[in-house]
């Protein structure tokens, strides 16, 4: 077989593995964004660093993540209270005073109902501690409380529930912000007697978990002060690991595909350290120590519990935002989002966005590309020509290198031009990979329809029309580009076929573009030969 169509074949596969290493589960988790690889632990404890826990008692003692709970049974069962806001409508219990269900009345799920986060879990001693926002301490910790205050104002809604723990009153007071995904948690502890014992408080609080997407990844973060900016840890690195607070922009938490739960404000400074547990893989939870008391104390922590979404994150805490960077195209990933969200906003539907924005996309670079084609077919009716003086020269290569030069300067064309005629495609992929990044996790596409069977732009086509069409789209384009090598041509009608096979798994919303691309390419094509014959 001929050497330069075996190294074209193998540059062809070399080309597709690079798009399966960059748009799979491999770039996913080699290239997460601010992932941070947790190596010796500090000499001395930094707000929003790391520290290694011991196992034997001493200056950092070992970590709390077992909870003892006074009652065995329950006395009766449980009373719910209801809650709705703007966006989000939560149940919360008088079982350990937690919230067992958050459900977000904008993002509907692919069940018709609207997309949870936050689940019930049972009364017995081995689901109590999942429970989110749980209050523990040390030694015994009280599970049933009872609900003593409920107000409602313009832009909140505050509900208190209270327990009564071994010569304590302790109040926990929810402050729910209608027009926002913020929530207040305040712990309110005060001694009835001399006789009461020291607390020493914990609060619990799950990362999110949406049952309905099989493919969803948790990843722990925490704010780096001395950085500035989100670091995130790998979980099997952080089992023996705390972070160290005491400051009011102490942030933690964890995030999957598209939804945040994360502690955003610490303004009395309750966390001293946080570290996390991991029950099972649906079911991780940060666990806020703080600091140990014998005196009335009230300590107010803020939370952000909502979707990965710019324009929800600034009215609580734009240092969120660095959740949304997207690697090194991160400014263009942000870019094509806000463009794609504009043209939604008029279009009303991300199918026809998406078309618009490949349009507008491809309309700065139509001269170029052009201009580009117009060469590349120019050069390649000289290739017959080229290959003699090659075949002719073979053994003389310097004479060959100057019977070429001479043969491009009195033709003028230059043997750069085939380069030239890659510049469109070379343009193309940043694009393409920042859509990738942007189609597969941005919520506002998790189930948005197109047309007739495509009803989520975030998936693969059921199927599988969008790759077929996209396949004979690339195929089209190769048959219309006149070349003198058929075995190039074979060869790139392969790549075409094995592109076709992986693009198969990709959104449906990157396919419709790479589709759409295709269709504008060829159209120019056609224009350029009618026009400028």
């Amino acid at each position: 077989m001929d050497k330069k169509l075996l190294f074209a074949v193998f540059m062809s596969l070399a080309t597709v593995w690079g798009f399966q290493y960059y748009f799979g589960n491999h770039a996913a988790v080699e290239e997460q964004p601010g992932m941070v690889t947790v190596g010796a632990p500090a000499a001395t404890a930094v707000p929003g660093q790391p520290i290694k826990v011991p196992k034997t008692q001493d200056l950092y003692k070992p970590l709390l993540q077992d909870v003892d709970f006074i009652e065995q049974k329950a006395p009766s069962s449980a009373t719910l209270t209801e809650i709705e806001t703007d966006y989000c409508k939560l149940v919360f219990s008088n079982h350990g005073a937690v919230l067992v269900s958050l459900d977000f009345k904008e993002h509907i799920g692919k069940y018709g109902t609207p997309l949870r986060t936050v689940y019930s879990k049972g009364s017995y001693d081995g689901e109590r501690a999942k429970g989110c926002f749980l209050l523990a301490f040390e030694h015994k910790t009280p599970y049933f409380y009872t609900l003593t205050d409920k107000r409602v104002s313009d832009n909140k809604i505050e509900i208190t529930f209270q327990a009564d723990h071994d010569h304590w009153i302790i109040d926990k007071i929810y402050t729910l912000y209608k027009d926002s995904y913020k929530i207040d948690v305040t712990i309110a502890c005060k001694p009835k007697s001399h006789e009461a014992k020291p607390l020493h408080p914990r609060l619990f609080f799950p990362a999110p978990y949406v049952a309905e997407i099989t493919d969803d990844t948790i990843t722990e973060f925490v704010w780096n002060e001395q950085k500035q900016s989100i670091d995130k840890f790998d979980l099997a690195k952080t089992k023996d690991l705390a972070w160290y607070w005491n400051t009011p922009q102490a942030m933690i938490g964890a995030d999957d595909k598209y939804f945040v739960h994360a502690l955003v404000n610490d303004s009395n400074k309750f966390v001293q350290r946080a570290y996390t547990k991991e029950f099972d893989t649906k079911n991780l939870f940060s666990i806020l120590e703080g600091p140990s008391t014998n005196t009335t104390q009230n300590w107010t922590l803020s939370f952000y519990f909502g979707p990965k979404l710019f324009d929800h994150f600034a009215p609580v805490d734009t240092r969120l935002e660095d959740l949304l960077s997207f690697g090194w195209l991160s400014a263009l990933c942000k870019l094509l989002l806000k463009w794609l969200s504009f043209l939604y906003d008029y279009l009303g539907n991300f199918g026809w966005a998406i078309i618009v924005l490949t349009i507008l996309l491809k309309l700065p670079f139509t001269p170029l590309s052009m201009y580009a084609r117009k060469k590349l077919e120019e050069y390649q009716r000289f290739q017959p020509t080229i290959n003699k003086i090659r075949l002719k020269y073979k053994h003389d290569v310097t004479m060959q290198h100057e019977e070429l030069m001479k043969f491009h300067r009195e033709h003028n064309i230059s043997p750069t031009t085939q380069m030239v005629g890659c510049l469109p495609l070379l343009i193309q992929m940043p694009i393409l990979f920042s859509l990738y990044r942007v189609l597969g996790n941005y919520l506002d596409l998790y189930q948005a329809p197109f047309v007739g069977w495509l009803t989520d732009l975030s998936s693969k086509d059921p199927y599988y029309v969008l790759p077929v069409l996209m396949g004979i789209s690339m195929i089209w384009q190769q048959l219309s580009t006149p070349t003198t090598d058929e075995k190039q041509r074979v060869v790139m009608i392969f790549v075409t076929i094995v592109m076709t096979v992986v693009f198969a798994g990709f959104p449906a919303g990157l396919v419709l573009y790479w589709l759409v691309n295709n269709l504008l390419t060829i159209g120019e094509d056609y224009f350029r030969k009618l026009v400028f014959k």
